[in-house]
């Protein structure tokens, strides 16, 4: 798909990602972040049996 057409349709989207913490999860973030920076919101899913525990998986993986 042409690069322009997907940033047009990005552009002041929401995006629900679920899985973050997988492999292809954070593929697709990082592309879509480096093709449209103009993403309006973007919510992360992801499992853990509490919010820290949550936020340290964001950060480490």
């Amino acid at each position: 798909m042409d690069s322009q057409i997907m940033q047009d349709f990005l552009k002041g989207k929401t995006i629900l990602v679920t899985g973050a913490t997988g492999f292809l999860a954070k593929v697709f973030v990082e592309k879509i972040l480096r093709i449209q920076p103009e993403i309006q919101k973007m919510y992360l899913l992801l499992r853990a049996s509490n919010t820290q525990l949550a936020e340290e998986r964001l950060q480490n993986e």
